[in-house]
């Protein structure tokens, strides 16, 4: 009759932990990765302001989707172009370049930012951890390691868009503050 208890009690102990883990990846399986451009949109305008050591600069980023490939501005005072990068797959080809990227650290950073807002998914090489508040579906964050460990916050999220993205690097030495203006 002991043995018979044990075993009822084993399969009550199993069917208990297994019912969390059914509810764990029930869980897992609505969420959603926010980025830009990955549905039908052909155009995305974001207004930036890039803060270092307490001084802020301004530009607007353009992102256009072309046939295989996403087309990226970074747009200066006066409608100067300061780069125009294409996305091909995982490959950037610089179309123009301003002395802003003669660093490889910044012209990486730029990328791995890229990469997270416009194409997840091809984030292979690089440590990043999405975070979910209980319940929800969207991130309220974003943690990458490459060259410089970055934080993304996500905020106002209008649909699976977040309208408003602070990336901060760490001790917060940059700064990055990216308000949605446009995405059709």
């Amino acid at each position: 009759m002991k043995f018979l208890n044990l075993i009822i009690l084993a399969l009550c102990f199993c069917a208990c932990t297994a019912g969390q883990n059914i509810k764990k990846i029930n869980e897992t399986q609505g969420r959603v990765i926010p980025a830009f451009m990955t549905g039908k949109e052909q155009r995305t305008a974001l207004k930036t302001t890039l803060e270092v050591k307490e001084k802020a600069h301004s530009f607007l980023l353009l992102a256009n989707k072309k046939e295989d490939y996403i087309n990226f501005k970074l747009i200066g005072d006066f409608a100067a172009v300061l780069v125009s990068i294409n996305l091909r797959g995982n490959d950037f080809e610089y179309e123009s370049s301003s002395p802003l990227l003669s660093n490889p650290n910044v012209q990486r950073a730029l990328e791995e930012i890229l990469l997270a807002l416009f194409a997840p998914e091809k984030c292979k090489n690089l440590k990043h951890k999405y975070y979910f508040k209980k319940g929800e579906n969207l991130p309220y964050e974003l943690k990458q390691k490459g060259e410089m460990n970055k934080t993304f916050l996500f905020e106002d999220y209008d649909g699976n868009i977040p309208q408003k993205i602070t990336i901060k690097t760490k001790f917060n030495v940059v700064k990055i503050n990216f308000e949605l203006l446009a995405h059709n």
